[in-house]
C-alpha cells in the first residue's frame, strides 16, 4: 500500500529541493538519513519528526511548522526566509565520513562527542572558578 498520507509534507519537501536545486541524495546527505527516507517523505508516505524534523529545519532553513502548512496558509511573502548555513571544507568532510559509518558507530560518535564537549564544559566551569577564587 503505497498511498501519499501526506500530501502537504510531500509538496514542502518537493518545495525544497526545487529552490535549492538539490537532488533527494543531496537532501538525504543533508539530513545524515538514507535515501529511502527521503524518498518516502517525498512520495508522502511518512514525515520527519522528532530530531529528523530539527535536522530538516535546519537544514533547509525553514521552521518545522512550514513543513505541514499548505503552500500560501501563511505569509511567505511578508517575512524574509533564513537560507540554510553553508558547511565549509572540514564540515563537509566531517559529514561525509560520518554518512559512511554504520548506525551503530554514527551512535557511538554522537555519543562520544557528546561527552567530550561536556567535560570540556567542566573544565571551562573549573577555569572559571579558579580565575574567580584568584580575584578574590
Amino acid at each position: 500500500m503505497n498511498k501519499n498520507l501526506h500530501p502537504i509534507f510531500a509538496k514542502r519537501i518537493q518545495q525544497v529541493l526545487d529552490e535549492n536545486g538539490w537532488s533527494m541524495a543531496d537532501l538525504s546527505r543533508r539530513v545524515m538519513l538514507s535515501h529511502t527516507s527521503v524518498r518516502k517523505w517525498a512520495s508522502g508516505t511518512s514525515v520527519a519528526s522528532g530530531e529528523r524534523l530539527k535536522r530538516l529545519s535546519a537544514v533547509t532553513g525553514r521552521p518545522e511548522y512550514w513543513f505541514f502548512m499548505e503552500p500560501g496558509d501563511e505569509s511567505e511573502g511578508e517575512r524574509a526566509e533564513p537560507k540554510p548555513r553553508v558547511l565549509d571544507e572540514k564540515e563537509e568532510t566531517l559529514l561525509s565520513l560520518f554518512n559512511q559509518l554504520p548506525e551503530a558507530e554514527k551512535l557511538r560518535v554522537i555519543l562520544h562527542t557528546k561527552a567530550v564537549l561536556q567535560e570540556m564544559d567542566l573544565l571551562k566551569n573549573d577555569v572559571f572558578d579558579l580565575i574567580n577564587g584568584l580575584k578574590k
